[in-house]
């Protein structure tokens, strides 16, 4: 019995060097890679992903897809396979992904999720998460059966670190200890500042997720010290936070940029961060603000779960940063599966129909609780308010000649422009036109 003890005991000791030695190896890989111009980093945000195990085609999921904001919950799962075999096809070296990977922080579709991003990891691509305001306590994490919406197992944050250990957590070189923020540093000239800027319960969540984000005092302070790192050390550092530090849209702010963006700006500005990312508005936009000493540019990433699954791609060199947006290569999935659904064979233009259909709901409550519906009027205005809203999400430009030619001269632009007191409509077409004719929200260079 002795000898098998000490048999034992040595196994143990041989498996935990073994261990220590591949793990080292991974750690000491991880930091001293140097990021190149060959080099492909990717991101992608709120994903919103359900598991399939979760819903069926019952009352209660067809109500909840109705009422997802353009968001498809469907085919979340073709969508992941496609990722990992762009992913194994074109090879990046690093992906990010910026928080909300879950529809309503249900265990299950986080599970479901972790084990995607260990098949992507396999391919060898590292991979960077942080939760979103939706994944973590949130006590509308449900299943969708029959009639019934069914109350599901949330996700703590414990649980979120665990399930992605290997996506950031174990491998960071700093851990706030107030938050799921972490420095990784996957290239030994290019540092990513992972925040958390989610407000969830420690434990169980009640009710829905917080919208609004802010960065705890102790956080702000640990950030502080990361960013004197990077300075020192004379590296490139890029902050990913799930909420906005700038305002990103001319009507949307509270709830989406950060409650304390103030406090993070005056960081970046005295220590020269110069371009960063963020999601949870889930329309892909660009904005740059002179902060003092620097100017920020903030990437919003389109959000992957809606038309038509964007990826953002950066790459970096000594002189500039460069951002361009790309979309997930489902043709290539549906080409080699061959699905038998025609959602999945083009599903392009599938999550263009589900996306459309929300912009037309939104048009007709628009009106009616404005008090002056009508139901051809509303068909009118939703034929350019469909593809403006499409294009101001999905960052297209809106074609200058249609507008000249098909919108402005049609009866339906004068009746909304008419309209006293003006009209929500009127002024969020004015925001999509403005942006599109101003600025190109696909691509960026920040010169460093």
């Amino acid at each position: 019995m002795k000898k098998k003890m000490i048999l034992l005991a040595g196994t143990l000791i041989c498996l935990i060097v073994v261990w220590s030695v591949m793990t080292g190896q991974r750690q000491q890989s991880y930091a001293e890679a140097e990021l190149t111009d060959q080099d492909k980093i990717w991101i992608i945000t709120d994903l919103h992903y359900l598991s399939q195990d979760l819903f069926d085609d019952g009352e209660a999921f067809s109500y909840i897809e109705k009422t997802a904001a353009g968001k498809d919950l469907r085919y979340g799962k073709e969508r992941m396979e496609a990722l990992v075999e762009q992913v194994e096809r074109e090879h990046p070296s690093l992906l990010l992904v910026s928080g909300d990977l879950s529809l309503n922080g249900e265990k299950q579709s986080v599970v479901e999720l972790a084990q995607y991003f260990t098949q992507i990891e396999e391919k060898g691509t590292e991979i960077l998460v942080i939760p979103g305001n939706h994944d973590i306590a949130s006590g509308w994490a449900r299943g969708f059966k029959g009639n019934q919406q069914e109350v599901t197992d949330q996700v703590t944050s414990q649980q979120f670190e665990d399930l992605f250990a290997d996506n950031g957590y174990q491998q960071a070189s700093s851990r706030d200890q107030a938050s799921l923020s972490y420095l990784a540093k996957p290239f030994s000239n290019a540092w990513f500042l992972m925040i958390d800027s989610n407000i969830y319960a420690s434990v169980q969540g009640d009710g829905a997720p917080t919208t609004n984000g802010r960065i705890k005092k102790e956080t702000l302070n640990w950030i502080d010290v990361q960013l004197q790192a990077a300075k020192q050390a004379g590296v490139s550092l890029i902050p990913v936070v799930h909420h906005n530090v700038l305002q990103q849209h001319a009507m949307l702010s509270k709830g989406y940029t950060l409650d304390n963006a103030v406090d993070l700006k005056a960081l970046f500005n005295q220590y020269g961060i110069q371009f960063g990312f963020s999601g949870h508005t889930h329309s892909q936009n660009i904005v740059e603000e002179d902060l003092g000493q620097v100017s920020y540019t903030e990437v919003v990433n389109g959000a992957f779960s809606i038309y038509p699954a964007l990826i953002g791609q950066l790459s970096l060199d000594d002189t500039s940063i460069r951002y361009q947006k790309t979309q997930l290569d489902m043709a290539s999935w549906a080409e080699k599966h061959q699905p038998s659904d025609p959602n999945l064979q083009d599903h392009v233009s599938y999550l263009q129909t589900v996306f459309d259909s929300t912009s037309d709901i939104m048009v007709h409550n628009a009106l009616n609780d404005e008090h002056w519906y009508d139901g051809e009027t509303a068909d009118a205005i939703s034929q350019f308010i469909m593809p403006a809203n499409r294009a101001y999400f999905s960052g297209e430009k809106l074609d200058q000649t249609w507008l000249d030619e098909t919108v402005f001269p049609s009866q339906a632009y004068q009746t909304l422009q008419a309209v006293s007191p003006r009209s929500f409509l009127a002024d969020y077409l004015d925001v999509i036109i403005k942006r599109s004719q101003n600025r190109d929200v696909e691509q960026v260079t920040v010169s460093k």
